[in-house]
């Protein structure tokens, strides 16, 4: 009976994390950097959950008052090349754990990393200015032992291919911008391949502050392993819708961030939620695209 509680909780915190490090931080992929240029994000988020949502997307509780956690660090990075090409490194730390009545368990250290490179072209072949667009090829590789049973990751490297389009426009007199990508990212290992779809915006308000809002949505190729057939969670068949919002605050140079995501709807992950911090520091000169 312990032997399957263990069993069950290792798939509630595998899950959990599938969920928090499928989707990341709010940022345009539409625009490049300037050649010279770039940005670093460092942020921080901290979900946790007592749901979950099974294969036929109903919400349920996790048994033996089971809760689930993911704390995750991310070193997002962007360097221009040439005024069309930046390069692109994604970095993340983790730190993942379930418990209930019954027992503790959690994991800590390196999750997937990712290098890639974006291409700035004519957004959709056709639109004109002020839209813009780019093309993004990002590879991850996990630095963790993928044979282990409470590894870090999905376990297997990935591939995503891309493509997105954006323009600024005014919204009651104040800057604000569009996102909108759309990928499909292929898997080894048990985890699926996927369909990835973003929407992000953004409007610059009063003293330095600037709001943000992400919707994403991860659709599963239904590839993956089947696990578990006994947990409510059994699959890496998995899919996801977040949202995100946050508030920035321009101090000199540098930005701080301050938001909250919650899940709202899915299929063999954890539903949950929790808060994200963020600094923002660009680099290359004062003239540089701003969230």
């Amino acid at each position: 009976m312990i032997r399957k509680i263990r069993a069950l909780a290792w798939g509630m915190a595998c899950a959990a994390l599938l969920l928090c490090g499928a989707v990341d931080a709010a940022r345009a992929t539409a625009w490049v950097q300037r050649k010279g240029h770039g940005i670093v994000i460092v942020q921080h988020d901290r979900w946790d959950g007592t749901s979950g949502f099974a294969n036929d997307h109903q919400l349920f509780r996790f048994p033996y008052g089971g809760n689930s956690y993911v704390n995750q660090t991310n070193v997002y990075a962007e360097y221009g090349v040439t005024d069309r090409l930046t390069v692109i490194g994604n970095f993340w730390l983790n730190e993942v754990g379930y418990k209930n009545i019954y027992s503790s368990q959690s994991n800590f250290g390196f999750g997937d990393q990712e290098v890639g490179v974006r291409y700035k072209v004519r957004p959709l072949g056709f639109l004109p200015a002020p839209w813009v667009g780019a093309v993004q090829l990002l590879v991850g590789m996990p630095t963790y032992n993928v044979n282990a049973a409470q590894r870090l990751g999905p376990g297997g490297e990935s591939v995503e291919i891309r493509h997105a389009i954006g323009r600024p426009y005014r919204l009651l007199g104040r800057w604000s911008y569009i996102d909108m990508s759309g990928g499909i990212r292929f898997r080894t290992g048990q985890a699926a391949h996927e369909l990835r779809f973003d929407a992000t915006h953004g409007t610059t308000l009063w003293y330095g502050f600037t709001v943000m809002e992400e919707f994403s949505h991860i659709q599963s190729l239904n590839n993956g392993l089947v696990y578990n057939s006994g947990n409510p969670i059994g699959s890496t068949n998995y899919d996801l819708t977040k949202f995100r919002a946050s508030l920035l605050k321009r101090l000199g140079p540098v930005s701080i961030q301050a938001g909250y995501e919650r899940d709202l709807a899915g299929r063999n992950t954890g539903a949950g939620g929790g808060p994200f911090v963020g600094l923002w520091i660009p680099f290359g000169g004062p003239e540089h695209w701003a969230p």
